[in-house]
């Protein structure tokens, strides 16, 4: 019974932060369809049609998503070093800390939740500036080299 009761609540804490129906079933099990009649419930309209982003370098195309991305993920990584809670709670708490620093970015629920989930697998990784000391996004697949968004030099990974 309290297992069925923190997976619903889990449900119901993502679709708060209008997280992808895809995402919610990942972390909760709870049917789709369930999922969308919950979204449509709570927010008086239906989920957001189309695919999930599936990489962090989709969403780093442009200057101020990359900086949106740069620091949600230094808020995840601060959350995972302090927290014992399960990975989609610390991607709850980086991310409403993250919505409090920058409360009009555009940066949704499920594109960090894709990039907790590429932080945590190591496809990406947050490094300091040499010069600045500003932290920098670096894509781990990728040799080319990554610029500091603060002081624009080159950093090697």
């Amino acid at each position: 019974m309290f297992k069925n009761f923190a997976r619903q609540s889990l449900a119901l804490e993502l679709l708060k932060r209008h997280a992808r129906i895809s995402i919610v079933h990942r972390e909760t099990a709870i049917p789709k369809q369930v999922l969308r009649e919950a979204y449509r419930e709570l927010h008086g309209r239906s989920p957001s049609p189309g695919a999930l982003k599936y990489s962090t370098q989709g969403l780093t195309r442009n200057v101020r998503k990359r900086k949106a991305v740069t620091l949600f993920a230094v808020c995840f990584q601060t959350v995972e070093s302090q927290s014992r809670a399960d990975h989609i709670q610390k991607v709850i708490i980086a991310f409403d800390i993250f919505k409090m620093f920058c409360p009009d970015s555009r940066l949704d629920f499920s594109e960090a939740w894709v990039v907790a989930r590429d932080l945590m697998v190591k496809q990406i990784e947050v490094v300091r500036c040499p010069y600045c000391e500003s932290a920098v996004l670096i894509n781990g697949g990728d040799d080319s080299k990554e610029r500091c968004a603060v002081c624009n030099k080159a950093i090697e990974s």
